[in-house]
């Protein structure tokens, strides 16, 4: 069994990405089986996910104007996730339940999405989870309570595939880091 300090952030072999209602528990380990609240979104592109922990700070000065303190004055963590599936599911979550309908199969067509993509409010606020594996060592990255507050243009080109990337900010608790090395006792 290998295990690395250096880890590769490379997705799990299928569903690297996952939500869930908003409150739902995170797993214990990132490899034990979810549960059934947490639904797959789509496939993660090759470029990965982008963790951003943004700190602002502010000086306390004295009378002398010399800092005496330094406090975090706002934190906002977002993940950005690009997401190369376009699937009901995936849809719903980039866009909201509501902004989504889907009309079921008859003999002149299939199912039928349809999205509305102007949208006034931002989509419901959920749990989030990423899961990735580096040989036996396993990561999973997410948030309890987070919501997508931006979208990245989406481009629709031959030979490339639809991408859709959120902005995913993480509410309350923000994200949070599980990491198994993959190593048993025996």
């Amino acid at each position: 069994m290998a295990t690395h300090d250096t880890k590769l952030g490379i997705g799990y072999e299928s569903g690297m990405f996952y939500h869930a209602p908003a409150g739902t528990s995170l797993p214990t380990y990132p490899t034990e089986t979810l549960a059934a609240a947490w639904k797959e979104v789509g496939d993660v592109s090759g470029d990965g996910i982008t963790l951003t922990l943004d700190k602002s700070t502010e000086n306390l000065r004295n009378w002398a104007n010399k800092i005496k303190r330094v406090i975090v004055s706002e934190h906002t963590e977002t993940v950005q996730a690009p997401i190369m599936d376009t699937t009901e599911e995936t849809l719903t979550t980039m866009l909201g339940e509501d902004a989504v309908s889907t009309t079921t199969a008859t003999t002149g067509h299939g199912n039928l999405v349809t999205a509305s993509l102007s949208q006034d409010n931002l989509p419901e606020e959920e749990a989030f989870l990423f899961i990735m594996k580096d040989e036996d060592d396993c990561i999973a990255i997410g948030c309890e309570k987070g919501q997508i507050t931006a979208m990245e243009n989406v481009t629709f080109a031959p030979g490339a595939s639809i991408t859709w990337t959120p902005t995913i900010t993480a509410l309350e608790d923000g994200w949070q880091l599980i990491m198994d090395d993959g190593q048993t006792t025996s």
